[in-house]
């Protein structure tokens, strides 16, 4: 399985990621060829080897008739320029339609832009379909969005994620005056995904929107980097200059386990210690921990301080339920405070069979790892079939199937 990793450890903009599929192995003249696909005249595109603290890394820049200053590069495409610089989401909606990049891409190019106006629309108080794109609408934003559609649809990574996002802080001038950092749109657009971030004791603005809405789109989870062997490393680096790099880091390495959903992900781990809830209150917020979609939850008998009996709540749950999962904490037990960890799931590929006992047909789930197959008969069939027959329950949970029984 090949698994892509953001490292954002000094923020991300649309041109950083777009450099740092350049240098993870993504070919320039494929890129271009590419993008050349969009009905978007007016750029040209260029790639330069810059130096970051020591640290070699790729830089790309678009450049329009608006841009006249001169880059060091390699010169790839241009053409006259035909700028249309405030686009509404339809306006871009239907350059990325009207052009012949993969459906993939396409697909995903869209998706990243309508995070951007569902976020613009919050701060400016309208609705996504009103959002006039100002600095993102620009020529060279949609280029570094679209262009990173198409490299993800080169590289075609089975799982992607990302590291904690980082930012600086401040303020930045745009259109609408000073304002503060990290901008608005970049706290809507990781709000929306309930992405965590982390302010640096950095001045100035290390994630733009259009990096954020990439990122957002793209993770599944932000954590540390997952277990695997790493194949390769590429950097793409900013326009400015921090106390620490300003680069964006790309790993694309691989386990050595087969595709399956849910089979080798994160997930977060929330915990808790309670002394004064009952059991049966307990039990019930399992359930709703359950049913709000947690992968698991248990309890472990514990004792605090002063020697007090007590439970222990662990949850482990995807990233986007965590909020969920501390709401129903929060509100059905006495707690006031959580843990929160990131861990690395590994899970055996398993499919739903049907087992043919003497009693009747009962649920089962069959899991394989290796040559070694496993069925487990799912409890509450085997509940219901135990009453239907008027059988030992445990008669029908620990019966062993042969081969055939299956279907």
């Amino acid at each position: 399985m090949k698994i892509l990793y953001f490292d954002c450890f000094s923020g991300i903009s649309g041109d950083m990621t777009l450099s740092a599929f350049i240098d993870l192995g993504v070919k320039p003249e494929q890129l271009v060829g590419e993008l050349k696909k969009l009905p978007l005249k007016g750029w040209e595109l260029r790639v330069s080897d810059v130096s970051k603290h020591g640290i070699k890394a790729k830089h790309v820049d678009v450049i329009t008739d608006e841009k006249s200053h001169v880059h060091k590069g390699i010169h790839l495409f241009r053409h006259h320029l035909h700028s249309h610089e405030h686009r509404t989401m339809a306006d871009i909606a239907a350059l990325i339609a009207g052009s012949e990049i993969s459906a993939k891409a396409k697909d995903l190019a869209e998706k990243i832009f309508m995070r951007l106006a569902v976020a613009e629309a919050k701060v400016h108080d309208t609705t996504p379909d009103k959002v006039h794109f100002h600095e993102v609408g620009a020529v060279d934003s949609i280029i570094d969005i679209v262009g990173a559609a198409i490299c993800i649809d080169i590289l075609r990574p089975d799982r992607i994620y990302a590291s904690i996002l980082h930012d600086g802080y401040g303020f930045v001038n745009c259109q609408h005056g000073k304002i503060p950092v990290p901008v608005p749109a970049v706290v809507e657009v990781l709000a929306a995904r309930e992405v965590r971030v982390k302010q640096l004791d950095i001045e100035g603005e290390m994630m733009t929107p259009t990096g954020a809405a990439i990122v957002a789109e793209l993770a599944e989870n932000f954590g540390s980097m997952p277990e695997m062997k790493v194949l390769k490393t590429g950097y793409g680096a900013g326009t400015k200059e921090f106390p620490v790099p300003n680069l964006l880091r790309l790993f694309m390495g691989e386990t050595s386990h087969d595709r399956h959903d849910g089979y080798n992900h994160t997930c977060t781990v929330v915990e808790t210690n309670i002394d004064d809830t009952t059991p049966e209150i307990l039990g019930y917020v399992m359930e709703k921990l359950f049913d709000a979609g947690a992968r698991d939850v248990f309890f472990t008998p514990i004792y605090m301080k002063k020697c007090r009996p007590a439970t222990r709540i662990n949850i482990m749950c995807d990233d986007d339920k965590v909020l969920a999962m501390e709401h129903i904490l929060f509100t059905e037990t006495s707690t006031i405070g959580v843990r929160k960890y990131l861990v690395w799931r590994t899970c055996l590929p398993r499919r739903a069979v049907t087992i043919a006992t003497p009693y009747g047909e009962v649920q089962a789930k069959e899991s394989i790892y290796g040559d070694t197959r496993r069925v487990s008969i799912e409890f509450d069939d085997a509940h219901r079939l135990a009453k239907e027959k008027g059988v030992p329950l445990k008669e029908i949970l620990f019966y062993v199937s042969t081969p055939n029984g299956i279907q």
